[in-house]
């Protein structure tokens, strides 16, 4: 029965997976794929962030506020990536923290966490 269980799921599995590849049409490639199809008379995409505190008050001109975006975004990517391994980390730190802990200090701990160690 459990056999059947799993292999039913591994079947389902299966046909999810590759549920995206049946059906579809290849992509059509144009002669041109560098070239950017652009109406001239449409301006340029104002790229969106947020200036860093006081920033405002230098009198940036629209150009350096773009510029200034534009390397914001640059990092901001590995800085995700960096942040979620530095938090990933702390993790892992109060976990290897709270191995030492006997199950009365934990508990206690967690009385103290929740506020009901009054």
């Amino acid at each position: 029965m459990v056999r059947a269980g799993m292999l039913a799921a591994l079947f389902a599995g299966l046909v999810v997976l590759s549920g995206g590849l049946v059906g579809q049409e290849p992509k059509k490639e144009d002669n041109k794929p560098d070239e950017k199809k652009v109406d001239k008379n449409e301006p340029p995409v104002k790229v969106k962030g947020v200036l860093p505190p006081n920033w405002k008050k230098l009198g940036l001109t629209e150009d350096q506020v773009q510029k200034i975006y534009k390397v914001q975004n640059k990092y901001d990517d590995d800085v995700e990536k960096l942040q979620a391994k530095i938090d990933a980390m702390k993790a892992d730190r109060t976990k290897d923290m709270k191995a030492v802990l006997t199950a009365e200090q934990k508990k206690r701990l967690e009385d103290i966490l929740t506020g009901k160690d009054k």
